[in-house]
């Protein structure tokens, strides 16, 4: 602008001396008009604007016009005219010097801070003219947004590039420099929360030592709307944080943050309607709701309330209902009036189900594991139950239910069943320690949508399939499993099992078992099944000490058994790998003397409940208790050691040695070493809080007790050991999870000691 106005003056003070020194040019006539400098504009639109024209008078006056019009077009950033005279010949000659405009744009250097942001923050932009005097209004711009990010030592560099006629490509170079760390949070203006309670709810924190405290500007600006919705929450709906202000030490690596916050004053309900509802009475609506009148305005609450009458039309067939609340302000009387208006729409029936997306797996593995039916009214908590159950069989990566409407008939919808195929096999094989099992080694093939019909891919027909070998110092294993959840169409899940284990007891003795059982399953709910099987056991009682342990002893040399038994469970657990919420329940009887040595039965209970709770629910409490009783009856007059109870380690009582809680015998009756040598009756409860960091971290706190009685008569709660203990897990991608507990026992027998590192694979205990 102030070039302009120069040029502009310029031009003025040439028609003042072309005016004064006119004299002999009076009324000469113009034989050519040049125009000098054009690159980029066109001569003819140029010539277009000119008032002087050849064989016209020479008019000074027409040439600052001229002048002028050329400034107001935008193309130059200086015009200038000049007269000659050539061979007779009287010119009058326009020179102009073109502006540059950028071409193109570049931001180099940036890393904390994205490309887009940076480009809203500047005022240049592809295709504006280039101005060099606004270099430092651009470089500030820059500067003054990374200081409010955090970034106090940032430097910038403008260059210019000429690339061609007029044209200037410009790279803004930037050194972001070291970040500054957070000291201090600070609010102020709050006083219905307290700072701490505000900083609780943030993610950004100030340093601590030489941890943390580094800024953030997405989770930042993240934290400062959820405050909002605390405030919300409390009933401050006009709440606001009217600026931040960001205060650097004098070398730039601390930074104070300050929040100022505007409370507002305090909201209630005055009224609660509902309107619009006609199959649901609306007594029966509002007695769903959390928020009353007279509370406290509560954001989320109102949220809350309107998803749970939603979910509640949803699962009574009115797939399509929606709720949404109203929220009126008087503010005046500081309260608020919330509506639920109700659109019901019409009553859906499952007309068919589609199934996509499923390459590999057939159509009716999907159908048989959905718990909804055509011909059914939908029903949001089967559907939900219907995925849930869908991404537990470990088939797909992912599952999308929707529903698509019947042309011509409002009653009926199809529900939608895309899928994506995961990968259901795996061949895994290593070697690894545990604090039960010592070194070890596996391979195992595991085939969880196996074929057995569908060669030679074998997969697709929802059976698995797997073959598993393990070598340890203590366990060793071979075995091979195959089940068929739906067995030749008919609703019932058959499977086998063919085994060879050992366990070594170390200088006690080792056992040797081979077997094999078949089993038959059948679903009687969606949540509740039955199960029984029929196993045949061969085992084996070996290098045990040629004097001493008469209880052992007695067990010497081979050992068959029969047994037939039947289960009950229901399970409502979400993920079964690492669950956060539901439960399991199951009951199980085995009846032993079938045939051979040994007759016995046994009773086992084993029931679980998960509760997650929290803002973002990644607190879990898991309280687990298992009860077990085996008794012999018939010719038998002892239990075999195979089949009697043993507690302590990782997946009894942590802090415990291995089968070391319960009954123990000297080798010598009154001296020697002491061997566990298990129990008829066995009382397990463990309590566990369990923190999820993330998708990969957890932390845990549990306490356990138990005990194993050698006779049911002979229980006592003195007999009850007791441990607590820290844990750590982390899930490894596509190796699985893994996890560390220490336990400390708080009532050890003299031969135990003061605590002990549990390594297991697996988050469940």
């Amino acid at each position: 602008m102030i070039k302009r106005a120069i040029s502009l003056a310029c031009a003025g003070l040439f028609a003042c001396l072309v005016a004064a020194a006119a004299g002999d040019n009076a009324g000469r006539q113009v034989d050519e008009v040049r125009v000098m400098g054009l690159a980029r504009a066109s001569e003819q639109l140029i010539r277009s604007k000119l008032e002087t024209q050849p064989g016209q008078p020479f008019n000074p006056g027409a040439i600052a016009r001229d002048i002028r019009r050329l400034y107001d077009m935008g193309y130059f950033s200086a015009i200038q005219a000049e007269t000659s005279e050539e061979a007779g010949k009287y010119i009058v000659g326009f020179v102009v010097t073109e502006k540059r405009v950028i071409d193109s744009i570049k931001i180099a250097g940036n890393k904390k801070l994205r490309e887009r942001a940076l480009r809203g923050a500047i005022s240049w932009q592809e295709g504006d003219s280039f101005v060099p005097e606004a270099y430092p209004e651009e470089r500030d711009a820059i500067l003054k947004l990374y200081q409010s990010k955090g970034f106090p030592n940032a430097t910038v560099d403008i260059v210019a590039e000429d690339i061609g006629p007029g044209r200037v490509r410009l790279t803004y170079a930037i050194n972001e420099g070291g970040k500054a760390r957070i000291h201090a949070i600070v609010f102020s203006g709050n006083q219905a929360v307290s700072d701490r309670q505000l900083r609780k709810l943030m993610k950004t924190k100030r340093a601590w030592w030489f941890l943390g405290g580094k800024y953030d500007e997405a989770t930042f600006e993240s934290d400062l709307k959820t405050v909002m919705d605390e405030y919300a929450n409390r009933g401050r709906l006009e709440a606001a944080i009217p600026k931040t202000d960001f205060d650097y030490s004098a070398n730039g690596k601390s930074v104070t943050i300050t929040v100022f916050v505007s409370e507002g004053p305090e909201y209630r309900v005055d009224t609660i309607e509902v309107a619009d509802n006609e199959v649901f009475d609306t007594d029966e609506i509002t007695r769903l709701f959390e928020l009353k009148t007279g509370d406290i305005h509560n954001k989320s609450q109102v949220a809350k309330d309107a998803e749970l009458v939603s979910k509640g039309y949803e699962d009574s067939g009115y797939i399509n209902a929606s709720v949404a609340p109203q929220v009126t302000v008087d503010r005046e009387k500081k309260a608020t009036h919330i509506v639920y208006r109700i659109a019901e729409n019409d009553l859906k029936y499952i007309k068919e189900i589609k199934v996509t997306g499923n390459s590999v797996t057939r159509d009716e593995i999907v159908r048989r594991t959905m718990m909804a039916l055509p011909g059914e009214r939908f029903d949001g908590g089967a559907l939900r139950a219907s995925q849930r159950a869908l991404e537990n069989t470990s088939y797909f990566e992912a599952v999308r239910l929707t529903m698509e409407n019947v042309p011509d008939d409002d009653r009926f919808a199809n529900l939608l069943v895309d899928v994506d195929e995961g990968k259901t096999g795996s061949f895994n094989f290593g070697a690894g320690y545990s604090t039960e099992d010592r070194f070890g080694g596996n391979i195992e093939l595991d085939l969880k949508n196996f074929d057995i019909t569908n060669w030679p891919t074998f997969s697709g027909g929802g059976q698995e399939f797997r073959i598993k070998l393990q070598l340890g110092q203590v366990r060793s294993q071979y075995s091979l499993s195959f089940t068929d959840r739906e067995f030749l169409g008919l609703p019932l899940s058959f499977g086998f099992d063919v085994y060879d284990e050992s366990y070594d007891q170390g200088d006690t003795f080792r056992e040797d078992t081979r077997g094999a059982q078949v089993r038959l399953g059948k679903m009687l709910s969606p949540y509740v099944g039955t199960r029984v099987a029929l196993r045949y056991n061969d085992v084996k009682i070996s290098d045990l000490p040629s004097l001493g342990y008469p209880t052992l002893r007695r067990e010497r040399g081979d050992g068959t058994t029969a047994s037939l038994m039947w289960g009950i469970n229901r399970n409502t657990i979400d993920v079964p790998r690492d669950p956060s919420s539901g439960s399991s329940h199951d009951f199980m009887i085995e009846l032993t003397g079938l045939g051979g040595d040994y007759d016995y039965y046994r009773l086992a209970h084993d029931s679980t409940w998960h509760y997650a709770f929290g803002k973002e629910k990644n607190w879990i409490v898991t309280f687990r208790t298992r009860q077990g009783w085996v008794d012999e009856y018939g010719g038998s007059d002892f239990v075999p050691v195979s089949a009697r109870y043993f507690a302590g380690g990782a997946s009894t009582i942590r802090g415990y040695d291995s089968n070391k809680v319960g009954p123990k015998e000297r080798r010598f009756v009154i001296f020697g070493k002491k061997r566990p040598i298990g129990g008829e009756l066995l009382l397990l409860d463990n309590l566990e809080l369990k923190y999820k960091i993330n998708k990969t971290f957890r932390v845990y706190t549990f306490v356990d007790s138990g005990g194993v009685w050698r006779e049911a008569g002979d229980f006592s709660f003195g007999d009850m050991k007791y441990s607590a203990g820290l844990g750590f897990g982390v899930d490894i991608p596509k190796m699985g999870p893994i996890r560390i507990d220490y336990g400390i026992p708080l009532n050890p027998d003299p031969d135990q000691g003061n605590g002990r590192l549990h390594l297991m694979t697996g988050f469940k205990f």
